[in-house]
């Protein structure tokens, strides 16, 4: 008797605790979902019926898109999608002091590469925002364009050597992979690399690690998804521990080497040395300063470990974002015959002009640009824009208040791919860009086209990203046609890889290369 007592206390119990907590967003006047007991909203993520983050994210809008925002759960965890245009513009770019904030768990003393500006809150990031602001002027830019040029050297020889032995079929996603990691060892670490020519290479290897599938990324994405701050709690590192190790002596032996012999190149990892040293970085000789905008001489120098961070999120974010974009957009040229040739036009006209082959020179190529453009619209590298209300803020125009702490989340990857905004959504038409930034979507107001996020904290090396891409599909579709192998993939959509928080191919896409004749 005193058994069965128990049991239906806790039963009773654990019903009450569950309607309380999963009422959260109707206790506070929003419309919500219906959640289910101890995985509210999240169910089909935990037993990985669909894709991370992409599918889901998608899913939910279509279920909520007439809704302007919706109350959500990941497990006990509140979040508030927010899909109307207008209230995202409001709290990326109109009310950001509301919203500057992501929510990453930061623990620079355990965990020394988590404190990098995509994680950093408050006056700290806006400081580090400032101080890293000047590394991605155009005129930096066009210091580094030889250094990426170089690695486009490597990329093209290694396809002719391939094409000329009949083995023309490329793993793209593979082998863009390994051409952005040895751009940005190159770039941000002033290491040269040959991770295309080097199955083995140590910077691809751990590189890789990071996003490689396993039990326990995906105990991290449930960690980070449940209760983020539990992961500072008990000193959970987003890289294990042999990554950590490999990144912050490459760091230290690099930082040291140029310090002892004074060398200097014209890459990040120059910059954030100058940041080590002076707590600024020097304006080159006629750069425009007013893209600098800021009094540098009163910024405090960063530590060792504050550059270690900066370069490791530097180049996970390029080897994961700009790897994937560079694919999905070279496939979608090749799916698309009468796109690649518009492409190759272009770029044969440059080649044609005489016009030597710069960072200027490459911005005329505007087809290509909008090529890469639309792949950003349709292929979105970050499916969903994260930002903490640091403050209760109530949306304009309506009674609703967003609490304080509150998880906010924009699934920009949904409104990109929404035919009420864009005519057929799932067509690869770089046509949208031709005049327009936004890709001419129907609406007039709000922001719904957002690759690389908007407002003070968009992606700072989204100009970086770009021109990395631009300057390898140039380099390869200047000497080679591509063709699709699987034959199907022109009548399907891509899969997407399981159990990650980026967008990305979950299966080799093959390409096939044909050497282009008769071109200048």
């Amino acid at each position: 008797m005193t058994l069965l007592v128990i049991s239906i206390l806790v039963i009773l119990t654990a019903y009450f605790v569950n309607k309380y907590f999963l009422n959260f967003w109707t206790r506070h006047g929003f419309p919500q979902l219906n959640p289910k007991f101890l995985v509210g909203d999240a169910g089909s993520l935990l037993i990985a019926k669909i894709a991370i983050p992409d599918d889901y994210v998608e899913d939910l809008y279509q279920k909520t898109k007439h809704l302007k925002c919706v109350g959500a759960y990941n497990f006990y965890r509140p979040v508030l999608y927010v899909n109307d245009p207008e209230i995202i513009q409001n709290v990326l770019i109109r009310d950001f002091n509301n919203f500057h904030d992501r929510g990453i768990p930061i623990d620079e003393e355990n965990d020394p590469l988590s404190g990098h500006l995509f994680s950093l809150e408050g006056q700290k990031w806006r400081d580090l925002r400032i101080k890293l602001s000047p590394t991605f002027t155009s005129g930096k830019m066009k210091n580094m364009f030889s250094i990426i040029q170089d690695c486009c050297k490597v990329l093209e020889e290694y396809v002719e050597k391939n094409v000329k032995n009949s083995k023309n079929s490329f793993d793209i996603k593979n082998l863009f992979g390994r051409y952005n990691t040895n751009v940005i060892s190159s770039v941000a670490f002033g290491i040269e690399n040959d991770c295309i020519n080097d199955p083995n290479n140590l910077f691809y290897h751990f590189g890789m690690k990071v996003f490689q599938p396993s039990f326990k990324t995906t105990l991290l994405n449930l960690a980070f998804m449940i209760a983020p701050g539990l992961m500072k709690t008990f000193h959970i590192k987003l890289a294990d521990d042999d990554v950590e190790k490999f990144f912050i002596n490459t760091i230290r032996e690099t930082v040291d080497y140029r310090e002892r012999s004074n060398f200097k190149r014209n890459d990040f990892m120059n910059l954030l040395i100058q940041l080590k040293n002076q707590g600024y970085i020097s304006a080159d000789k006629n750069e425009n300063t007013n893209e600098l905008n800021v009094n540098q001489q009163n910024l405090k120098k960063i530590s060792l470990n504050e550059i270690s961070a900066q370069a490791f999120v530097f180049f996970l974010a390029s080897l994961e974002t700009s790897g994937s974009t560079m694919t999905f957009c070279l496939f979608e040229i090749a799916k698309n015959p009468s796109v690649q040739q518009k492409v190759q036009e272009e770029i044969d006209t440059l080649i044609q002009s005489g016009e030597d082959i710069s960072y200027d020179s490459i911005s005329k190529l505007k087809y290509l640009e909008c090529c890469i453009d639309e792949t950003l619209r349709k292929y979105m590298p970050v499916p969903i824009l994260v930002r903490e209300c640091i403050r209760d803020y109530k949306i304009p125009n309506t009674d609703l208040v967003i609490p304080k702490g509150t998880n906010v989340q924009i699934p920009m990857y949904a409104l990109h791919r929404d035919p009420e905004i864009y005519d057929n959504p799932l067509e690869f038409k770089p046509e949208r860009f031709l005049n327009s930034s936004n890709g001419g979507g129907k609406l007039k107001n709000g922001i719904f086209y957002a690759p690389f996020g908007d407002g003070p904290r968009n992606c700072i090396g989204m100009r970086m990203g770009k021109m990395m891409t631009k300057i390898g599909l140039f380099t390869l579709l200047s000497k080679y046609s591509f063709d699709v192998v699987d034959k199907k993939l022109l009548h399907t959509e891509i899969e997407f890889k399981i159990n990650q928080f980026s967008v990305g191919p979950k299966d080799a896409l093959n390409l096939r290369a044909t050497k282009r004749f008769n071109i200048v």
